[in-house]
């Protein structure tokens, strides 16, 4: 019961004048626009110390979830990959290549086990528009397939990614999952995070003076997004 009523804890937040229009939901409040390569700042609220949460969980991952036309939304690469559960700051910015201009784009959070590969669930925070964006879907996600895992690829990396399946995708939905096309495309999307996702400290957190501020609440996680 802990655990529920953390979930559904509503924070009441005091919006700056300067702050753009919001929409809410019951548990989430974010900008009607974000811009794409802006550094927003998110504060993070810190779960108590006698949470049952602390039990399963010491860090918290924050992913990007887009909805490709007719289908339904997902996590498609994460944003910060690892940050200690009482780090109440994190810095991100969403890459313009990652979704074509003006889509409507989620964040989305999970707890998890420092150094684990995967995380425990997913929450989602309501939609907000990205401006500025340039990417374009690929056929592979018009089909209503996954361009490798979120927790493997960084945001940064998923332009490169799509580009894989650009050239290898057959767009043939009978064939086999290991079949050459998805060998190559697979491998492809492996050098990509390789060579494009940060590493060490660039991939958790980071911190930068803020100017604006707006309320966001992913699910456990609360966050500010602080506008640069």
């Amino acid at each position: 019961m802990e655990l529920i009523s953390f979930l559904f804890r509503v924070a009441i937040f005091t919006l700056l004048a300067a702050t753009p229009p919001v929409h809410a939901s019951a548990d989430v409040i974010v900008p009607w626009n974000m811009t794409a390569d802006e550094v927003y700042d998110l504060r993070v609220q810190s779960v108590d110390p006698d949470s049952s949460v602390r039990q399963r969980a010491n860090a918290y991952r924050i992913y990007l979830a887009l909805t490709p036309p007719g289908w339904g939304t997902g996590p498609v690469c994460w944003l910060a990959y690892q940050v200690d559960i009482d780090t109440t700051q994190v810095n991100i910015s969403i890459p313009a290549d990652v979704a074509p201009d003006k889509s409507r784009v989620r964040f989305s959070s999970s707890f998890m086990k420092k150094g684990a590969a995967r995380t425990q669930g997913f929450s989602y925070s309501a939609t907000t528009r990205l401006l500025g964006a340039n990417g374009t879907w690929s056929q592979r996600e018009l089909d209503g397939w996954v361009i490798g895992s979120a927790d493997e690829i960084s945001c940064w990396a998923y332009g490169c990614a799509r580009s894989c399946e650009d050239q290898y995708y057959t767009g043939d939905k009978t064939r086999s999952s290991d079949g050459t096309s998805d060998r190559k495309a697979n491998a492809c999307v492996k050098k990509c995070a390789k060579t494009l996702n940060p590493q060490g400290a660039a991939a958790s957190i980071m911190s930068m003076p803020s100017l604006l501020v707006v309320g966001v609440i992913i699910g456990a996680v609360h966050l500010i997004a602080d506008t640069f």
